[in-house]
């Protein structure tokens, strides 16, 4: 016959067994996401990319924590980069193919109509946030956020109520919930205060242990260029809205980027998640042509917004994930913006959209693993568009050019068998994808 305390003992082994097996069915936590979208900077202006210019030690230890995508390409502008990230879709299929920058384009914005990965994480049990600039429509005419599957956000309006042109980073003219702040922040930096918003929001998020996705689309360092709040000059101020401001503040602008990268890491921290949580940093597009930054030996390169060039497109992609991404590991595949709606689904266990896409997840390589990788990339501006693969590049008007990396001078020599081959390829990509 048992002893009492044998009966208690197999009583409580057994209860911890049956915890144990629930605990290994049950389906593993969805993981928080972070995305940091970057307004205007190119792959140079990053130390972990061989950039010279800038010190941004946040950016350098996701790098060193997480993966470095060496082929990552965006639209040479900031609204049809914004709309392909969103949408997972090229701009001839979303419909937005143009940066949105004047009131005449009031009826030009991206359709609630396309996907979303919010929309997409929002169904699969996600809170979704939104802080910075949305800038596939103008807010004033067209407040499409809330539809595209955004809970909660604060984004920069473009323009106010009479149609003026406004301002994002001193006196921000902000749009919170459908409602304009701008008076109860005009002493206030724009960027502080979206990421307030975005770290409330997170750690809202937190307290109900509901997963979230938390979108910090960063107006920084985008001009116009003027001081930030730790410049050591504090009287600038730009001579107008449209004015670009001085490039001799880019650095500083650079600076708070990485310092507001810094605070969104610190908050993951202080609420103990960051080992659950994946971070993407990446950036809109190439930086803008009035800025020259120095890159590997010394190499001075001046920045391709709005060109089909890498100069223009190719952009910086670091993601971490603790655990499950190995730290300071690279990944060479080619990875274009439509490829973020896929991999953000996956991510989160979430259904993709009814509606096709043009991207493919690379979960795989983020895991280590060879997955799927492209062959090639789409870019467009307007009617202008460009597929590439490694070494070529073929417009719209079927004409072929050697990729010039960033640093690079073109080939002295051509290859008249490889740019045949390439030629033929990349033609075929135009045919599969149509119009």
């Amino acid at each position: 016959m048992n002893h009492p305390r044998q009966l208690i003992l197999i009583a409580v082994l057994t209860i911890l067994a049956l915890s144990f097996h629930a605990r290994a069915g049950d389906p593993p936590a969805k993981p928080n996401i972070v995305i940091i979208l970057a307004d205007d900077l190119g792959i140079e202006c990053l130390k972990s990319y061989g950039g010279l210019s800038h010190r941004t030690p946040h950016i350098d230890l996701l790098a060193r924590e997480g993966m470095r995508f060496t082929h990552c390409f965006s639209n040479p502008y900031c609204s049809p980069s914004r709309a392909t990230l969103l949408t997972g879709r090229y701009p001839f299929k979303n419909g937005l193919k143009t940066v949105l920058h004047s009131r005449r384009q009031e009826e030009t914005y991206l359709r609630p109509d396309q996907p979303s990965f919010a929309r997409q994480l929002k169904q699969a049990g996600y809170a979704t946030g939104l802080a910075g600039k949305w800038h596939v429509s103008l807010l004033h005419k067209h407040d499409t956020v809330r539809a595209f599957g955004f809970d909660q956000y604060q984004s920069w309006q473009i323009f106010d109520k009479e149609g003026r042109k406004t301002t994002r980073y001193h006196q921000p003219h902000l749009n919170r919930n459908g409602t304009i702040i701008a008076g109860e922040i005009k002493d206030r930096y724009g960027p502080d205060v979206d990421a307030e918003f975005l770290i409330g929001f997170m750690k809202a998020s937190a307290a109900k242990k509901q997963p979230f996705l938390a979108y910090l689309a960063t107006v920084l360092p985008h001009y116009p260029w003027e001081p930030t709040p730790d410049s050591p000059e504090k009287g600038y101020r730009q001579p107008s809205p449209e004015h670009k401001g001085d490039p001799k503040y880019f650095p500083d602008m650079v600076a708070y980027l990485d310092k507001t990268v810094g605070r969104i890491l610190g908050t993951l921290d202080e609420l103990g998640i960051a080992g659950n949580t994946i971070v993407l940093f990446l950036a809109d597009n190439g930086t803008d042509t009035g800025i020259v930054n120095l890159w590997r030996d010394g190499v001075e390169v001046r920045g391709g917004k709005g060109t089909l060039t890498d100069r223009g497109t190719h952009v910086p992609l670091i993601v971490r994930w603790p655990g499950h991404v190995q730290g300071g590991s690279t990944c060479t595949d080619l990875v274009d913006f439509s490829d973020f709606l896929p991999t953000l689904c996956e991510l989160g266990q979430a259904p993709l959209p009814a509606e096709a896409i043009h991207g493919r997840s690379f979960v795989p390589q983020l895991l280590g693993k060879p997955g799927n990788p492209r062959e090639w990339i789409h870019i467009q501006h307007e009617g202008k568009r460009q597929v590439r693969n490694r070494e070529y590049m073929l417009d719209h008007k079927g004409r072929l050019q050697r990729v010039v990396a960033l640093g690079e001078k073109p080939p002295a020599t051509r290859d008249p068998g490889k740019e045949a081959a390439a030629r033929k390829s990349l033609h075929a990509v135009f045919d599969d994808l149509g119009d």
